[in-house]
């Protein structure tokens, strides 16, 4: 195979009878080559193929350009649901800066550091950002230690000063906790998302503050735990109807698992949304298509990902970033209804 030869700066020089130094100026846009000259410069540049040496200039300028999206253990489809417009988001804004995503994943907690590592020591990346951010957070540990760019989709309230955008799911168990009981719902259960994650202690905590507020009954097997798939809001669901007094209304930490709960639950002969109600959150795509629509809470999950991106710009061009912290808004659909007897 012949292969082609890739043209140069050296090349355009030789071709013009300029300097490297004058068409790499010219090229890269600098002032003090007049534009009669940089005219000429880019046409013959065009006229020969002329492909920047990216690799080249980026070690020069010890950069790469490249952003690194971590993503933790998760099952594939909560993946998919979630992140997929938090990652549009932030291409969106990064793209047209000059930066390009890589997206990178561990398949397994115990392997989380040493895969950052690899990123970090071997700078392959110019800063990242950490996903599922959990109560003392070993990445967090490690990027402060070495003083490299980071920002967090979510909190660690152990280490907090770090840049982030996080939904305030305390405010949003509350809410759900509460228009339930408005609906005369006191059997409230819960099927949170991993309890070793910020947002699920907040969760948790408004679903029991606003329970012993209304002075329901807070029954200890009604705080289930999920893993974020619709599978694991199955098992929960199967364990939860399965009492002998079972809770009339679930609250789930995404819809994922709502939808795994509705699936139970209509397994049984129940209808969703007179029987008992569910309430999921994030408000990914097919919540208001299945049946019944899932009431739920919207994060604006692209915005997230254009907030994260504009903030680790801010962090490479050395200005100081503000973290944002957004209430979810309530999206009712028909999976709620009132306690009819």
């Amino acid at each position: 195979m012949v292969r082609t030869k890739r043209i140069g700066i050296v090349d355009v020089a030789k071709h013009l009878g300029l300097s490297s130094y004058t068409v790499s100026r010219a090229l890269n846009g600098h002032r003090d080559v007049g534009a009669a000259t940089r005219e000429r410069v880019v046409a013959a540049a065009r006229s020969l193929g002329y492909t920047p040496n990216w690799l080249g200039q980026r070690l020069r300028r010890n950069r790469t350009d490249l952003i690194g999206f971590f993503l933790t253990p998760s099952p594939d489809s909560f993946v998919g649901t979630y992140f997929s417009p938090v990652l549009s988001g932030i291409d969106a804004i990064l793209s047209p800066a000059g930066y390009s995503v890589v997206v990178a994943g561990a398949g397994h907690d115990s392997h989380e550091i040493e895969t950052l590592q690899r990123f970090v020591d071997g700078r392959l990346v110019d800063a990242v950002v950490l996903t599922r951010v959990r109560i003392n957070d070993p990445r967090i540990a490690y990027l402060r230690e070495k003083e490299f760019p980071f920002v967090t989709l979510g909190r660690d309230c152990a280490q907090p000063g770090n840049v982030f955008v996080d939904a305030d799911h305390r405010a949003s168990g509350r809410r759900a906790t509460e228009l339930l009981i408005e609906h005369g719902h006191r059997r409230i259960a819960l099927i949170n998302t991993p309890m070793g994650v910020f947002s699920s202690q907040e969760r948790r905590e408004a679903w029991m503050d606003a329970m012993r507020t209304a002075g329901a009954d807070l029954n200890s097997a009604w705080d289930a735990q999920g893993d974020y798939s619709a599978e694991s809001g199955k098992r929960a669901a199967r364990q939860l109807l399965s009492d002998q007094n079972p809770p009339t209304a679930i609250i789930c930490g995404n819809d994922e698992m709502a939808l795994g709960a509705i699936s139970v639950a209509k397994g049984r002969g129940l209808v969703v949304g007179r029987d008992v109600s569910v309430i999921g959150c994030d408000d990914i795509p097919f919540s208001a298509l299945v049946n019944p629509p899932i009431t739920t809470f919207r994060t604006a999950l692209r915005e997230f990902g254009e907030l994260l991106a504009n903030q680790l710009i801010a962090l490479l061009d050395g200005t100081e970033p503000e973290s944002h912290l957004f209430v979810p808004e309530l999206i009712m659909r028909d999976s709620v209804g009132p306690l009819l007897f």
